[in-house]
């Protein structure tokens, strides 16, 4: 009886320890990867690491847009309490009771110790497991290291960045702005955002009981990375200047806007645009609707007499006409096709050259030469001088223009599209045309974006497209004698002129079409020139639009001088070393 009760004793034991075992096996091997990831992550605490927005630059490295990364100071006021922390030299301990951590947390922040303390004590009173406070809100990369060294447990710490535009309203229309969330808006802040734009990584760490993160126990989960630097082609200082100048011609004439650009030559880079009334993307609720975007890049209007320079060159370039071609010009004319049209001034027959309609700018005078080419061809022209097409200079919306079909034009359209009319373009699109007069008959991309630098050191340049050989550069060096000569022999010469520096341009007087078949009373005034014209370096368009004054034409060609001006001096552009050659207006 006595061994079977030992017996059993023994079986009860075995199968209990049997039991502990088999559980001991089930939750340390069987569920513990489980129960482990349950445990962690009941304690283990996301954090998400910002990146942070990259800059945009102008051509020298002066910074237009960056981003302002400031942090927030965070308490967990439930776990406020005295803590130990090593002496200098890490020798022995002291405890820090709750009282001197506030005083040392303000004497970096600038707080009273009492003012911290209440901050815990307010949060407690309304709830007594209070897990969260702001101690201060936005202080700088040095105070933060500051309070990170103190060690203090219940404090933590969370980054926030703001846009901010050390230039202001420098570039504004180009440069753009972000919103309250940092999501690009306008601008290359939007359309270059794949350079700019940052990326979130992660962080975990696993925090006590107490809700106090545990030292060491932080791992990275994903890397963050900042956005990359955009570099643009512009200029800060001739930005500027140029807005000045256009801001100032505007309200000379009382004008509805203004605008110029600043192109280079040789590479088609835009080292300016200036508008009016520019927006500030630190404040973009200053400005009205209309002038937050960039009105070079999708305001088209019809150009007029500029463009009598591309039907020049057309029949120049198929040989169709020389600068001394002859034809008796009336002050009306109506086509044989019924399309009748007139000059700005009254005249009778006059015995022009085509240098001399394009010096008085005829529009009878040019539609007798240009109709010696059929609308195809002209049409041709048009479309590689650039028209019709948006310039992908670097914008995310851009106008194209309008240019119809040519088996569209009535025949009005077919012979005003000779001077300008029935035809619209951009400011930038007449810039890259006359850059085509001004480097050798081949248009070359323009662009406001030079470059994008990724963090890890790769610069990607911008690709504008392909240049285009428009015309041969025999045609183009025609196209500048006569181009020269309206500053020569015109009521402009003595407005224009830059001592030392040959100038080649048109001016354009348009009326703009009121959207009923017919035109406004109203015109937009334009120059488009570049210089020196005997080695030309840049291209400048001055346009003004609606001016209440009667001299808008004269302004215009104010505005252009005083923008050439500006970027002669900008750039220290070498004078004319040979004198411009003169051709007669008249036979």
């Amino acid at each position: 009886m006595s061994r079977l009760r030992s017996t059993l004793t023994m079986v009860a034991i075995l199968s209990a320890v049997c039991m502990f075992v088999f559980r001991l096996v089930d939750i340390q091997i069987v569920q513990a990867p489980e129960l482990n990831a349950t445990s962690l992550d009941k304690r283990s605490v996301p954090l998400v690491t910002y990146g942070i927005r990259g800059d945009i630059v102008d051509e020298d490295g002066t910074v237009m847009a960056t981003t302002d990364v400031r942090y927030d100071v965070q308490m967990s006021p439930k776990n406020v309490r005295t803590i130990n922390r090593l002496e200098p030299g890490g020798v022995q301990t002291v405890k820090v009771t709750p009282a001197q951590q506030f005083a040392e947390i303000g004497s970096i922040t600038g707080q009273k110790a009492d003012e911290i303390e209440k901050i815990v004590s307010d949060a407690l009173a309304e709830n007594p497991k209070s897990d969260f406070a702001y101690v201060k809100r936005s202080v700088d990369l040095k105070t933060l290291k500051a309070l990170k060294e103190l060690g203090i447990p219940w404090l933590t710490f969370s980054q926030n960045a703001s846009r901010i535009y050390p230039n202001g309203a420098v570039g504004g229309n180009l440069v753009g702005f972000v919103g309250t969330d940092n999501a690009p808006l306008a601008g290359v802040e939007l359309s270059q955002n794949a350079c700019l734009a940052e990326t979130n990584g992660k962080e975990t760490y696993e925090r006590g009981a107490d809700g106090v993160a545990i030292p060491g126990s932080t791992v990275k989960v994903e890397e963050r990375v900042d956005g990359g630097t955009l570099q643009l082609t512009i200029n800060k200082d001739l930005q500027w200047q140029t807005q000045q100048i256009v801001q100032r011609q505007k309200e000379a004439t009382g004008a509805q806007w203004a605008v110029a650009t600043v192109a280079d030559t040789a590479t088609g880079q835009l080292r300016a645009v200036g508008e009016s009334n520019t927006v500030d993307p630190n404040n973009i609720k200053a400005s009205a609707a209309e002038d937050l975007t960039s009105k070079a890049f999708l305001y088209g209007y019809e150009p007029g007499s500029t463009y009598k320079a591309i039907t020049a060159a057309a029949l120049i370039d198929t040989g169709t006409a020389t600068p001394l071609t002859q034809v008796l010009v009336p002050g009306s004319y109506v086509a044989p096709n019924g399309a009748k049209f007139r000059d700005s001034w009254s005249h009778g027959d006059t015995r022009y050259t085509l240098t001399g309609i394009l010096v008085d700018s005829s529009n009878v005078g040019i539609s007798l030469l240009g109709h010696g080419l059929s609308d195809e061809t002209r049409y041709d022209y048009l479309q590689k001088f650039g028209i019709g097409t948006p310039t992908n200079a670097g914008l995310a919306s851009e106008s194209s223009g309008i240019l119809h079909p040519y088996q569209e034009w009535d025949p009005q359209t077919s012979y005003t599209t000779m001077f300008g009319q029935g035809v619209s373009s951009t400011i930038v699109q007449t810039t890259g045309a006359y850059l085509t007069f001004a480097n050798g008959g081949k248009r070359m991309p323009l662009s406001i974006i030079d470059n994008c630098t990724y963090p890890d050191g790769t610069v990607t340049p911008y690709d504008a497209g392909d240049p285009v050989q428009v015309i041969s550069p025999e045609s183009a060096k025609t196209m500048t004698s006569m181009l020269e000569m309206l500053p020569q022999d015109s009521w402009l010469t003595d407005v224009i002129a830059i001592p030392g520096y040959r100038i080649a341009g048109k001016t354009g007087t348009a009326q703009q079409p009121d959207g009923q078949g017919g035109y406004m009373s109203t015109y937009i005034y334009s120059f488009a020139g570049y210089f020196p014209a005997d080695n030309p370096k840049y291209v400048v368009v001055f346009s003004i639009a609606h001016p209440a004054t009667a001299d808008g034409a004269r302004q215009a060609v104010i505005g252009f001088r005083d923008v050439a001006q500006a970027t002669i001096k900008a750039y220290a552009v070498p004078p004319s070393t040979t004198p411009a050659e003169t051709l007669p207006k008249h036979y």
